[in-house]
């Protein structure tokens, strides 16, 4: 029989290791011989035997009984039965893994790998295997693309439990330690000063982070942490709603210098929690879940923005994340996945249409693009092609400066998207280029109508303005 690697097997080289420290008992005198065996055959074999292999049941214990009755009847003595428990792994290594009801902690599958795979190995598991994981491995459980996010949750919010004692410590370890003699000098000074506004800024977004999980009474909805981490700027993946249970699922992707900083979880988890409340306008009977995706190391400025490594680097994993949340919903149930980029965040949605296979998303939007590095709607390879892809841009938003950097510019004719109306938002870079989350926008209105399917009821952008100045006439 052969069984899961995944599951509770006799590990040789440990058992091995026993019968090594037996014997050396066994050479210490025949007195110490006397007394192991009589607690091996007596009323202690059971235990004895545990310490070698775990609990067992009574099946177990009888053929593992049985084996050391043969070694000492054959060998003559512990050191035979021993030998002979280690002799017969092949035949017990089933037996174990099955007696045992799967209770070992098994091995988790790489990061990576396939989410519904991992899907399969999480329910093929026992109630206690998961418990010890979650317990044991919360950092690897939660950054597991397959694992539900009920139990993703459980891990993270204990990674990041753990992320702020280690953030804090680091920090308050640098601002201890007295400053060397070269850091009088000021690029020195400067240098050790960033790394402590780097280290301060982390610990107020996972300080934010925490906040935002606690469980409110104010109808906001509740909160799944499916990822996080402080590497480079920081990352989470931070679910409004579950998106296992949820008829609709959004994904949010944010843009330039998106990191782990109190801004920016709160302005994308305010965002995801307008979103559900825009599409329970749109259609009440259709539960739904918006997710803020921030897992991937955005450009840090704008300038840093015309380059496309980031996307590219980002758009596997964003891909990865698409497949997840097939794999882990309920197959009964019906689902509806939509994909939000918003400015440098549609590069990155850009590309991840480009991965093999596609992006894993019923309709994808545009908002704020400055370009996808895609030059047609056509090219995007979305599973329901061209008439799924939408595209909006505010009318007072000067990302109208950066049309073109990423090829083609999506609310173009050239493109082919279906553009609708994102309003007229207020005056000024930051303020327009947000207003797309705004309650009170059209486009906001226009994505909870997008992420239910009433696609009859997007509105169409206002015409262009008429130039009413009059002709100059020459005489």
């Amino acid at each position: 029989m052969t069984t899961d690697p995944g599951f509770f097997t006799i590990d040789l080289p440990q058992v091995g290791l026993a019968v090594s420290e037996v014997e050396g008992l066994i050479c210490t005198g025949t007195g110490v011989v006397g007394e192991v065996g009589s607690l091996l055959l007596g009323s202690g074999e059971y235990a004895q035997i545990g310490a070698l292999v775990g609990s067992a049941d009574t099946e177990l214990h009888s053929t593992l009984m049985d084996v050391l009755t043969r070694g000492m009847q054959f060998l003559g003595g512990l050191n035979g039965a021993v030998r002979c428990c280690a002799t017969d792994y092949a035949a017990l290594d089933s037996q174990v893994s099955d007696s045992f009801g799967g209770k070992a902690t098994p091995t988790v599958p790489a990061r990576g790998s396939d989410p519904s795979a991992v899907k399969r190995w999480w329910d093929g598991l026992s109630d206690d295997q998961r418990t010890s994981l979650l317990a044991t491995d919360p950092a690897d459980i939660g950054a597991l693309d397959g694992v539900p996010a009920t139990e993703r949750d459980i891990a993270n919010r204990s990674v990041l439990s753990n992320l702020r004692q280690q953030t804090q410590h680091q920090l308050t370890d640098l601002q201890d330690t007295p400053p060397s003699p070269y850091e009088a000098d000021g690029v020195a000074y400067a240098m050790r000063q960033k790394q402590i506004d780097a280290l301060q800024t982390k610990l107020n977004g996972i300080d934010e982070l925490q906040k935002v999980l606690r469980p409110t009474d104010d109808g906001t909805p509740p909160k799944y942490l499916l990822e996080v981490d402080t590497t480079g700027v920081g990352h989470a993946i931070i679910a409004s709603n579950n998106p296992d249970t949820a008829t609709n699922v959004v994904t949010l992707v944010p843009g330039v210098s998106t990191d782990l900083s109190a801004h920016h979880i709160d302005e994308y988890t305010t965002a995801a929690d307008t979103l559900v409340a825009s599409a329970h306008n749109a259609d009440p009977a259709q539960p739904t879940s918006a997710i803020a995706w921030m897992n991937y190391n955005a450009p840090a400025s704008v300038p840093a923005a015309l380059f496309s490594t980031p996307a590219e680097q980002g758009a596997p994993t964003l891909d990865h994340f698409q497949q997840s949340l097939y794999a882990t919903h309920d197959p009964s149930d019906p689902l509806h996945t939509t994909v939000i980029g918003h400015s440098y965040g549609t590069t990155v949605v850009g590309e991840a249409t480009q991965t093999p296979g596609g992006l894993p998303a019923d309709d994808i939007v545009l908002a704020a693009s400055p370009g996808t590095n895609v030059p047609t709607a056509t090219a995007m390879h979305a599973p329901n092609g061209p008439s799924h892809i939408w595209a909006t841009r505010d009318t007072h938003d000067p990302i109208i400066w950066a049309e073109g950097f990423h090829n083609t510019d999506p609310v173009t004719p050239a493109f082919g998207a279906h553009t609708f109306n994102a309003g007229e938002g207020p005056t000024g870079f930051l303020a327009a280029h947000s207003y797309y989350f705004d309650p009170t926008s059209p486009a906001m209105t226009n994505f909870g109508r997008i992420a239910t399917s009433h696609y009859d009821q997007v509105t169409p952008p206002p015409p262009p303005a008429q130039d009413t100045t009059l002709p100059f006439i020459a005489d």
